[in-house]
């Protein structure tokens, strides 16, 4: 019996620790900050993968949604709600990579002294997934005038 309940304490901890969003989760929690979701601004997309850690005191929960179910003009999409709705700037434009596309936006958390990143890496081939980052940490924002 004590085995059992051990086996099950286990896999509560890893399933924790490994982090799970819904596809309908209305917000993305980064720690005090809420980003709005995939879901409520372009609809209900299959995450196939999930990944939560914290590392140097930067806590970031990575989603990796299904080959091919969010297109290009839906993520630019996405990532203009985030600027124009919710005051997140570019804070990396535009880069290529092996992988794919990768874009940065990011704004001032609600912590103070803290900042709320979001990465974008949208895939070289359509057969590869979308991966959207989310971080908050210690930092601050630089703006170019």
């Amino acid at each position: 019996m004590k085995k059992i309940v051990k086996v099950i304490l286990w896999a509560g901890l890893v399933f924790l620790l490994v982090g799970c969003a819904s596809n309908t989760a209305e917000n993305i929690e980064v720690n005090d900050d809420k980003v709005p979701s995939v879901y409520s601004v372009i609809g209900e997309k299959k995450i196939v993968g999930t990944n939560s850690e914290v590392k140097n005191k930067v806590r970031m929960t990575t989603l990796t949604y299904k080959a091919g179910s969010i297109s290009e003009k839906e993520l630019q999409k996405y990532i203009e709600y985030l600027r124009e709705k919710e005051g997140y700037v570019y804070t990396l434009d535009s880069k290529q990579t092996e992988e794919g596309t990768l874009i940065q936006l990011g704004k001032e958390s609600k912590t103070k002294g803290n900042i709320v990143l979001v990465d974008f890496l949208y895939p070289a081939m359509d057969s590869e997934s979308v991966k959207i980052m989310y971080r908050s940490g210690s930092g601050s924002l630089k703006m170019n005038e």
